[in-house]
C-alpha cells in the first residue's frame, strides 16, 4: 500500500510539477531505481537525450544444505541506454533502446550440475523524466518501461523459474528512479 502511495505521489506531483534540466547543470547525474540498480547518466543537452548505464546484481541461496550449501545462483545485468525526449529541452517523456549483457550463475534443470552463461539482449524502451524533484534542482526522477529479447544465450535452462535472465524476454522497469544532476 505505501509503495502505492509514493508511485502516485511521484505521478502527480512529478507531472505537475515537470521540470526541465537546468542549464547551468553538466548533465551527469546519479541515480537508483526502487526495483534496484544503480546507474549514471549522460544529459545531453544540444542533441536533446540521455545516455544511461545502470548495474543490477541479484543473489540467492539456492541449495539445501546437504548439497554444496555454500553455492547461489546469480544474475548480474549490465544495461547501456539511449533515450530521445520529445520536448527540445532535456526532460519530459521520452523513447529509446537499449542493450544488456546478463551473466547468469547456477542450477542447471533436473541435474546436480551448475552453469555458467553470458547472454546479450536489446529492447525499446519508452518513459518520463522530470528534473526539481520537490522544488530542489539537482533531484529528478523518472519512470520508465522497456521490451526486448536476446539474441544470443540459451533460454529457460536454469532450475529456478524466477531467474530474469534465464528468459528469452529483456525487461526494463523503472516505477521509480530518483537521481542527483552535477
Amino acid at each position: 500500500m505505501i509503495k502505492k502511495i509514493i508511485l502516485i505521489f511521484f505521478f502527480v506531483f512529478g507531472i505537475a510539477h515537470a521540470g526541465e534540466l537546468s542549464e547551468k547543470k553538466k548533465g551527469v547525474a546519479l541515480s537508483y531505481g526502487l526495483m534496484g540498480g544503480a546507474a549514471i547518466s549522460y544529459f545531453n543537452k544540444a542533441q536533446n537525450s540521455e545516455i544511461f548505464g545502470a548495474v543490477m546484481h541479484y543473489s540467492d541461496d539456492i541449495y539445501e544444505k546437504d548439497y554444496d550449501a555454500d553455492k547461489e545462483q546469480s544474475e548480474l545485468h549490465i544495461s547501456l541506454h539511449y533515450r530521445k525526449f520529445f520536448k527540445e529541452k532535456v526532460g519530459g517523456y521520452y523513447y529509446g533502446g537499449f542493450a544488456r549483457y546478463s551473466k547468469l550463475d547456477g542450477k542447471l534443470k533436473n541435474e546436480h550440475n551448475r552453469a555458467k552463461q553470458s547472454k546479450l539482449g536489446v529492447g525499446v524502451e519508452v518513459g518520463y523524466t522530470s528534473f526539481g524533484l520537490l522544488d530542489y534542482p539537482d533531484l529528478y526522477w523518472n519512470t520508465g518501461i522497456g521490451i526486448g529479447g536476446y539474441i544470443s544465450g540459451d533460454h529457460e535452462i536454469f532450475e529456478d523459474d524466477e531467474m530474469l535472465g534465464d528468459a528469452p524476454i529483456v525487461a526494463h522497469l523503472d516505477l521509480i528512479r530518483i537521481g542527483l544532476v552535477f
